[in-house]
């Protein structure tokens, strides 16, 4: 397979307020404590060796469920690069990263640290799961990569080339969708990247999120189209599970801002905007929403100005419609739903 603390009291029972004459250790006890400490030895040669160390490693599951995921994988690697002998460490590690769809780092901490480690039945079984999934993932994502890379050597960038590449791309993936060894939720996903029907799109948005809910942005994206479609509350149940994951996703923070202005909220909404553009400025309309809720809330223009100069920057102008909707020629409604 290849891929590219101290502690502060010992607690009840051991205060030290009537101390007795000391007594010689039993000789069973005296056996017992030998053991133990051997034991501790071997075990501190199997997880890391500071308290520090083990908490990373102890809550890393736990941080997961509260919006730290990518936080606490990034300290779990460090201390997988730490001790890079810790079995139960990269053990913990593959299974968080597969569980949340971090298939890269999974790749890496496969071939770097679990090769040469000898695993029980059940952790050798879960392991060769993980590794046919990779490969099918990698399988796919190397296919798309060579058809982007047909479309980059034309070196055409008319619009004519551009529809001509994408039906082409379409046709290619389609075949794609032969082969059962393929990843399939990353077919889906380019589906819904290339087509240009919103209804045809959602329909594949929903079977790549079937086969892996954790791609990619797919959450994000599914509820945004949950959105334009008018299904707020499915659109809701997308978006926070997607920040439950992930408290930074600034696409799922996006998303949440564009709700919370349409629901009326718009304080929350510039809130919300303020934090995708602070977490990533420069994913998809993150600065685009961060203005319109500036000026929803009409209460820095300066701001405003400072973000309009950034989209400038960056793309030359504004948006069509976003300039519309500044000029007061589209409602809320009409940008984020009907538009």
């Amino acid at each position: 397979m290849e891929y590219q603390n101290q502690y502060s009291s010992l607690g009840p029972g051991f205060e030290m307020n009537n101390p007795k004459p000391k007594k010689g250790i039993p000789i069973p006890i005296f056996i017992f404590l030998i053991v133990s400490v051997l034991l501790a030895g071997v075990s501190m040669g199997l997880f890391p060796q500071s308290f520090s160390d083990y908490k990373i490693y102890s809550e890393a599951e736990e941080r997961t469920y509260q919006g730290e995921t990518s936080q606490a994988l990034e300290d779990l690697f460090s201390i997988q690069e730490a001790h890079p002998d810790s079995l139960p460490v990269t053990i913990r590690l593959l299974d968080l990263s597969m569980k949340n769809g971090y298939y890269d780092l999974a790749a890496y901490v496969f071939n770097e640290y679990l090769v040469g480690k000898e695993l029980s039945d059940s952790q050798y079984a879960r392991m060769m799961e993980y590794s046919r999934k990779l490969d099918s993932y990698y399988l796919t994502c190397d296919a798309i990569d060579s058809l982007f890379a047909v479309i980059e050597a034309d070196n055409d960038d008319s619009a004519e080339a551009l529809e001509r590449h994408t039906e082409w791309l379409r046709e290619e993936i389609g075949k794609l969708h032969q082969d059962r060894e393929q990843y399939a939720a990353v077919l889906y996903y380019y589906d819904a990247m290339l087509c240009p029907d919103r209804d045809t799109q959602y329909e594949y948005l929903l079977e790549a999120y079937r086969e892996d809910p954790e791609l990619y942005d797919v959450r994000v994206l599914l509820g945004n189209a949950e959105r334009s479609r008018g299904n707020m509350a499915e659109a809701y149940g997308y978006l926070n599970t997607a920040v439950r994951k992930e408290a930074r996703d600034a696409g799922a923070l996006r998303g949440l801002a564009v709700m919370a202005m349409l629901d009326g909220r718009p304080e929350e909404g510039l809130e919300k905007a303020r934090q995708a553009y602070e977490s990533d400025p420069d994913s998809l309309y993150v600065r685009e929403t961060y203005l319109i809720a500036l000026h929803v809330n009409g209460q820095n223009e300066k701001r405003e100005q400072e973000i309009i100069a950034e989209i400038e920057a960056i793309q030359g102008s504004l948006e069509e419609d976003t300039q519309q909707f500044l000029d007061g020629q589209l409602t809320l409604e009409d940008y984020y739903i009907t538009g």
